[in-house]
């Protein structure tokens, strides 16, 4: 292959802002040339076009990253596979079968998914990976910026936690109906004034306590208030006593409670006789208003809930 034809298959499939910068990257047609061969001797026996690799990497480049560092980091030997495995290349899927699916058992063991539930989650990551609705699978997301085994396990984490939500009843409300549906007939006649008053005042401090939370605290919320897992699925999530994951709801719920009265009581002007109801307000929202901020779609998945090595899983069978 013509490092010029490598070159020219990489710039054509790169996002366009991408592409000036890159063609000005020193030594592009070799970096392309040892990332194929790279990749290639990792996989001897998958079959992959060098043209159809890079602009697989090409198409995949994020473009909020300097150009400069665009090609650094990448794993080659992972983004061959993923190549290979978007094509539906058998031998690829093989491949996968044998090195990487033990990913997905560490990361059922981490969650304390036993048989018959984890064969079929295991069904569900393959086909969530591969079989696309009409569009390649997840793995075709894959960019190579991080360990492809552990991309997998994350893969089987959040395909388990969409598993465990079914059956769960969630409340959807539309944005801006959200406060009036809280004031129902079967409020007391002050906390519906305060709901109709303060309705705005309470939307922009909640949010503004919402973004003050942790990473972990507001994945916690949205375990149990949009997922709607219990504190026994939280646990096995975590790998802790149930008890320990209702304290950690607890408390991230106190937190976001605390701070959204602090915010309101530095914008209000309300008497000290008034803060039980702007409290009690605050308290009779935080549900629905989690739908609201965090109801929508996410594949993030907390670091430490991927942390698992092979002698753990062994510990878990």
């Amino acid at each position: 292959m013509e490092p010029t034809a490598l070159v020219q298959a990489f710039l054509e499939a790169a996002p366009m802002p991408l592409r000036h910068g890159l063609s000005s990257v020193p030594d592009l047609s070799r970096r392309l040339l040892e990332l194929v061969n790279e990749g290639r001797s990792m996989w001897p026996d998958v079959a992959v076009e060098p043209v159809r690799l890079v602009g697989f990497v090409a198409a995949r480049l994020d473009e909020g990253v300097e150009v400069g560092d665009l090609l650094g980091g990448l794993r080659p030997g992972d983004l061959y596979l993923a190549c290979a495995l978007t094509d539906g290349d058998r031998t690829a899927l093989a491949a996968f079968d044998r090195h990487y699916m033990r990913e997905v058992d560490i990361a059922l063991a981490r969650m304390r998914i036993g048989p018959p539930r984890a064969n079929d989650v295991k069904q569900l990551v393959r086909q969530r990976l591969f079989v696309g609705d009409g569009v390649p699978g997840k793995i075709g997301e894959y960019a190579g910026r991080g360990d492809l085994r552990r991309w997998v396990r994350s893969v089987a984490v959040r395909t388990c936690l969409n598993d465990l939500r079914k059956g769960k009843n969630e409340v959807l409300a539309d944005d801006d109906q959200l406060i009036a549906q809280q004031a129902m007939p079967g409020d007391d006649p002050e906390l519906e004034y305060m709901k109709r008053t303060y309705a705005r005042e309470f939307q922009a401090a909640f949010t503004e306590a919402l973004a003050g939370l942790g990473a972990r605290e507001q994945t916690l919320l949205r375990y149990h208030h949009v997922d709607g897992l219990n504190i026994d699925e939280i646990g096995a999530i975590y790998r802790v006593h149930r008890v320990t994951a209702f304290r950690w709801l607890e408390k991230a719920k106190e937190k976001l409670v605390d701070a959204t009265l602090v915010i309101m009581r530095a914008r209000l002007n309300v008497s000290p006789q008034e803060l039980d109801s702007v409290l009690r307000l605050i308290r009779s929202q935080v549900h629905l208003s989690l739908i609201r901020h965090l109801g929508g779609p996410s594949d993030r998945v907390e670091d430490d809930v991927l942390e698992l090595d092979e002698s753990e899983l062994e510990e878990a069978e």
